[in-house]
């Protein structure tokens, strides 16, 4: 009753008062959060590192239990979770209601920086990023070139495209699907390799001596298959072939080419990432948990 009297009472303090009102709703609209499902989520930091070629014994005891140890004792940090698997270790924090999620990731991102040099040399450095426990993909964009190999549209959208589309406004985290790592692939012939008194060993060492990391080994068939980091110093596959190995009993110079078929290719041969039948690098967008998905969307589109 008390609005309607003053409605009837005094009609411009009612007409002045609907208006600043609309006003009032009409500033504030376009700043409210969108979002397909309320913020209901917990803050969740997560810390994840890449050892390629690693048992998961190996990535829990060298990665996973020096960063749990480091990141402990965060602040308002309500639980923490990791996952060791082959070649890939992840931590998981979630933390209390209030907390500041961006104070929370700058806590353990400068905890985690202490043990950089305590982690294996092969290992990548922690990637460390926020987001919600179930948040889905904002959105995604595909990558696809006439004129590019999958090598190197990859490589284009590791080196420039990730952090490009980081710097957008409540942009969490960006992942690449279909990516193709470059590296070389040795195939090594062990019957060539037997004849010439040689053995895996051998060739990893000549390969340490020139300062090439190489993770892992596979068996392929009845061949062997190494997957090798490249080094700066060799451009050409050329420069690999000739890599001396040792020298045979006559004087003459074994090398690699000798006992392997050597050739550039991806790292991972067994994952692939299409779009409409073509093969492409998909780019996945998180958002923060408390950013506008129309906004984050619209942003990305405009990048």
């Amino acid at each position: 009753m008390f609005l309607t009297d003053i409605s009837i009472k005094r009609p411009v303090f009612a007409t002045v008062l609907s208006i600043i009102l609309v006003i009032f709703g009409l500033v504030v609209f376009n700043k409210i959060p969108v979002r397909e499902l309320p913020d209901i989520d917990p803050s969740i930091v997560t810390v994840r590192t890449l050892y390629k070629g690693a048992s998961a014994e190996i990535v829990d005891s060298q990665i996973t239990q020096k960063i749990e140890d480091i990141v402990g004792g965060t602040p308002g940090m309500a639980t923490i979770e990791s996952k060791s698997e082959d070649g890939r270790s992840t931590v998981k924090m979630e933390f209390e209601p209030g907390v500041s999620v961006e104070e929370a990731t700058n806590e353990v991102r400068d905890r985690v920086s202490r043990i950089i040099d305590n982690l294996p040399e092969n290992a990548t450095r922690p990637e460390i990023f926020k987001t919600s426990e179930g948040n889905a993909i904002t959105i995604w964009l595909r990558l696809r070139s006439q004129n590019l190999s999958d090598l190197e549209l990859s490589d284009y959208a590791s080196r420039y495209l990730r952090d490009y589309f980081s710097s957008v406004e409540g942009v969490g985290q960006i992942i690449l699907a279909g990516e193709k790592e470059i590296s070389l692939r040795v195939w090594i012939n062990p019957i060539a390799l037997a004849a010439r008194d040689l053995t895996i060993a051998d060739i990893e060492t000549a390969l340490q001596k020139e300062n090439i990391e190489f993770p892992s080994g596979r068996l392929e068939s009845k061949q062997i298959d190494l997957s090798l980091k490249l080094d700066k110093n060799y451009k050409t596959v050329e420069d690999f072939r000739n890599l001396t190995l040792k020298k045979s009993r006559d004087g003459s110079l074994i090398k690699l080419k000798d006992v392997a078929r050597v050739e550039f290719g991806p790292l991972n041969l067994r994952t692939l990432f299409k779009g409409n039948g073509y093969p492409v690098v998909g780019i996945g967008v998180y958002q923060q948990s408390n950013a506008n998905t129309i906004a984050v969307a619209d942003g990305v589109k405009k990048k």
